[in-house]
């Protein structure tokens, strides 16, 4: 749009009252945002122009769901978010606002916030404190699917963000926020998580809540003094890991990977991801106990080696993560690497076509050898099947 370049006020003007007419179809109103996000609209905004598109983004995008279609809110939340990466203050003013304790937040205000989040870390800091602990004092008010996928998503944003600032806290102008302080923030919020979400039947919950512990347990698990309540709920995690092979190896279900199952090959790749996270977050010093070692390495080794996988292998996800969490079981204590190399014999000998997943874990394995950082009991079995 030549306009929009030469005079992005009037262009932004006009298609804000576009917006602000209830006349005007979904349609054109979400070919209006797509137009606003093309002005250039750094450039010398009036306030009261700036303060109109917000208010009217806001409206539209936190509208009941019989009042706006997803398309239109979806649109008003991406042009919120674009818009505060030249007017940071007044959009996060706004999403904040709707983000009160204890009150049931609008869908698309956990996903604009998410989206705000992850774009502008360094800005968001001041806010990081006070959005977890209101996102903490509203999930046990959120009962449906849709506005609990998108808290997780909102959550898992906000914890990258954390990341981020974390590795790098020095280019932020605000006093430096530690660790210790996000971690106490966030331990509520994964408790409930895992005890009240992550048992839901419904699919897509199940997802959202694994997409999100990952970035959550980035923050957590580097605390030493919370390790030993996290290994706690590694059970949990195997249940989910390990229950729900039959769910997309029966036939009554499609055997191409991403049919019909997909959902569910995915949160048992996301769970087996979870679960590398916290066995590499382990050490000699703190090491996962043995009982939960022994239960890990038995799970994955019938996911290799169970004879009724074979008409339906899983997914090359699954199969990327499955040597993963395998080579988590090596480091640490001697009994734990005899786990490791019970299991992985289990696979080399039992006299069936393994697939690619042997074939990784012996790759990582003659890898680690030669970088000697393996006992000479697993230098053996290295060479287990070599020439």
């Amino acid at each position: 749009m030549q306009a929009a370049r030469v005079q992005p006020a009037a262009v932004a003007s006009r298609l804000v009252q576009i917006l602000q007419q209830d006349e005007v179809s979904v349609g054109q109103k979400v070919a209006a945002y797509e137009d606003l996000r093309t002005v250039p609209l750094e450039q010398g905004m009036e306030a009261g122009l700036i303060g109109s598109l917000i208010a009217v983004a806001s409206q539209q995008m936190r509208a009941a769901p019989e009042e706006a279609s997803s398309e239109l809110q979806a649109a008003a939340s991406d042009t919120l978010a674009a818009l505060a990466g030249s007017y940071f203050g007044p959009v996060m003013r706004e999403l904040q606002k709707h983000l009160r304790p204890f009150v049931l937040p609008a869908e698309f205000t956990l996903l604009t916030l998410g989206k705000v989040m992850a774009a502008s870390v360094y800005r968001c800091v001041p806010f990081l404190g006070i959005t977890l602990t209101t996102m903490q004092t509203v999930m046990r008010g959120i009962d449906d699917s849709r506005r609990r996928g998108a808290f997780c998503t909102a959550l898992e944003c906000t914890c990258g963000a954390i990341s981020t600032y974390l590795r790098s806290w020095e280019r932020s102008t605000y006093p430096q926020i530690t660790l210790q302080r996000f971690s106490a923030h966030l331990l509520p919020t994964y408790r409930y998580l895992l005890s009240a979400w992550l048992p839901s039947e419904d699919t897509e919950v199940k997802l959202a809540v694994l997409k999100a512990l990952g970035p959550v347990l980035n923050i957590l698990l580097p605390r030493k003094d919370l390790q030993n309540q996290i290994y706690g709920d590694i059970p949990l995690l195997l249940a989910l890991y390990g229950k729900n092979i039959e769910a997309f190896t029966s036939p009554r279900l499609c055997p191409v990977p991403w049919g019909q199952s997909s959902r569910t090959v995915l949160w048992v790749v996301l769970a087996g991801w979870v679960l590398g996270q916290i066995l590499q977050a382990s050490s000699s010093k703190n090491p996962i106990p043995e009982v939960y070692v022994a239960a890990i390495s038995h799970t994955l080794s019938y996911q290799v080696t169970s004879k009724a996988q074979r008409p339906y292998q899983l997914c090359r996800e699954n199969h990327t993560e499955i040597p993963h969490v395998f080579l988590q079981l090596v480091p640490g204590l001697a009994s734990r690497k005899h786990l490791c190399i019970k299991s992985v014999k289990s696979v080399l000998t039992d006299g069936s076509p393994k697939g690619d997943i042997t074939a990784d874990i012996m790759v990582h394995l003659f890898n680690i050898r030669v970088l000697g950082q393996v006992p000479a009991a697993l230098q053996g079995l290295c060479s287990v099947g070599q020439p």
